[in-house]
């Protein structure tokens, strides 16, 4: 696969983590060819401002891009690939796939399964504006069992503190992947500690067919963990254009 041909990649993180959580997936996708593979920062302090963070950032790719989200990125791209004209496929990874109006932490309250994690979120803002953090001592069981314990430690040390501003927003735009049905894709994570497996397959049910659904076990942090099969379904994705 040459530049020319290979679409743009647009990855998108989640909340408690960076750009760089993509690290391995970016290595690989350069490596079969995939020159323009970017990864969007968010602020993670307003839902509508990250929406708007990946929708420049898609202005400024030329051509067609996969455009994927982790996790509470999978909200963002919901929104911010709606009424982008270059985006021609939609990866969700362990992610959350709102419907118009609905929030990551709305999706969670319909589903009505608490998981142990919750417990674990650290309010480090104002009690009326809270802004979290995982608590640090259970960040590896929680997002990243499946990682070695050097790996979580480093990643519990720079998570970065999400808002609920975030968490709890929504657009009102129809989301990306009712449009794009034909290629989207959906990984589930069977060992996810943040998303409860059983919402992710909801999720991912209700967004495409059951050839688009990929289950993996590992936890929230599956690109990183499986970063060969999160790349491989991004490259499915990206011959389908």
């Amino acid at each position: 696969m040459t530049d020319t041909i290979a679409p743009n990649v647009l990855l998108v993180h989640g909340a408690w983590a960076d750009g760089s959580s993509w690290g391995k997936v970016i290595e690989i996708l350069r490596a079969d060819g995939y020159g323009t593979v970017v990864a969007s920062q968010l602020a993670l302090r307003n839902y509508a401002d990250d929406v708007e963070t990946v929708t420049r950032d898609l202005a400024l790719l030329d051509g067609p891009t996969i455009l994927v989200g982790h996790s509470y990125g999978g909200a963002v791209i919901s929104q911010a690939g709606a009424d982008a004209p270059n985006v021609a496929g939609l990866v969700y990874v362990a992610a959350f796939a709102p419907e118009a109006g609905q929030s990551a932490f709305a999706l969670n309250q319909e589903f009505g399964i608490e998981l142990p994690s919750g417990a674990d979120l650290v309010n480090i803002g104002a009690p009326e504006a809270p802004d979290f953090l995982i608590d640090r001592n259970r960040f590896h069981q929680d997002f990243c069992a499946d990682l070695t314990a050097a790996e979580a430690a480093v990643l519990a040390a720079t998570q970065k503190p999400t808002s609920v501003l975030s968490l709890a927003g929504a657009g009102d735009r129809v989301p990306a992947w009712e449009r794009l049905r034909a290629n989207t894709w959906y990984q589930v994570s069977s060992q996810d500690a943040m998303i409860h497996p059983d919402l992710e397959r909801h999720m991912a049910s209700r967004i495409t067919d059951e050839e688009r659904i990929v289950e993996l076990a590992a936890g929230h942090a599956s690109m990183l963990s499986k970063p060969a099969e999160i790349a491989d379904l991004i490259e499915k994705a990206a011959r389908n254009v």
